[in-house]
């Protein structure tokens, strides 16, 4: 007959081999190439949506798509330079707040229709600093491909760059105007700059 102590461990390595209902497994970072996929298929839907969501409801499905797609806290500060530290806390956090709707703004007011167009994307491809980036076109029927590469950043591999026509970095250009204005005009300067890029990007209903 088999002791108490056997039928214990009996239970146990059986328990082992059980699935736990309630266990979570962490989540995996998805690959570069992935994250492009995931904002380019939002873009499209949005596209082709443009009419019925209007611009408040494109700017509401792309807000969480940015936010998993793009490290914008990141972006906001090398947008704004080596100046960045003379930014008050406070400031720093409403640049940080402002530049994130600058972004949501400008995606959702430009990609406003839909006549064809797709996304192609190549495989990511490493540069400095371990980056990735990942080319894309905006392929249209009627004009020329429109190349939108991106720069990642690990481990969760966000985007924190965009190379506007395949070599000019929006945040360096970004950049020039942001950090002259904060020279200029301090921090509450740039906040109020970034705003109004807001408020030109909004459709005036």
């Amino acid at each position: 007959m088999r002791s108490p102590a056997f039928s214990r461990r009996l239970a146990l390595a059986l328990a082992l081999l059980l699935p736990l209902p309630f266990a979570v497994l962490p989540a995996q970072a998805a690959e570069p190439r992935q994250v492009v996929d995931t904002l380019d298929n939002a873009l499209l839907d949005v596209m082709k949506n443009a009419d019925s969501l209007g611009f408040r409801g494109r700017y509401q499905k792309l807000g969480p798509v940015l936010d998993q797609t793009f490290n914008l806290p990141l972006m906001a500060r090398i947008a704004v330079g080596p100046d960045w530290s003379t930014l008050s806390p406070t400031q720093q956090q409403k640049v940080t707040d402002a530049f994130r709707r600058f972004s949501i703004t400008t995606y959702a007011a430009r990609f406003n229709g839909y006549s064809g167009e797709s996304f192609q994307a190549e495989d990511a491809k490493p540069v400095s600093g371990g980056d990735q980036v990942v080319n894309t076109r905006l392929v249209r029927p009627n004009a020329d491909p429109v190349p939108l590469n991106y720069r990642l950043r690990g481990p969760n591999w966000q985007i924190i760059d965009i190379y506007l026509n395949g070599t000019i970095s929006q945040l360096a250009n970004y950049r020039s105007e942001f950090g002259a204005t904060l020279r200029s005009g301090g921090g509450d300067a740039l906040i109020k700059l970034i705003e109004g890029k807001i408020v030109e990007l909004t459709p005036k209903k």
